[in-house]
């Protein structure tokens, strides 16, 4: 494990100064082959993902990203708390809706009192 961190940059020092759940974390990110191996994994699922959407028949639902990866999703995609999940719809909602022409965007402003 240190040979991983010091090949990606940290020193000694630095090594030394993480903590013992910050470590842990590390290991056991490296021992699951995460560490220097998310982009693959992401883009492997990404793949296999729309290579399945492509052929399912047209009646089926369509297979999500939580589907390819499994266990794996929440690893590398943990869940948003209900702020961050109300945070987004509203953005993916001013997005969608400031497509209209002439759209008033004051209409999504937060007003006090």
């Amino acid at each position: 494990m240190e040979t991983a961190l010091i090949f990606n940059g940290h020193t000694h020092e630095t090594i030394a100064d993480l903590d013992d759940v910050t470590m842990a974390n590390l290991q056991v990110m490296y021992a699951d082959g995460l560490v220097g191996n998310r982009a693959v994994l992401e883009l492997l699922a990404v793949l296999t993902n729309g290579v399945f959407n492509y052929m399912r028949p047209a009646n089926s639902p369509t297979y999500k990203l939580a589907n390819i990866l499994g266990r794996a999703y929440d690893y590398l995609y943990p869940p948003l708390t209900p702020e961050e999940q109300k945070e987004a719809v509203n953005q993916s909602l001013l997005a969608f809706m400031s497509q209209a022409p002439d759209f008033p965007k004051d209409k999504f402003e937060v007003k006090n009192g």
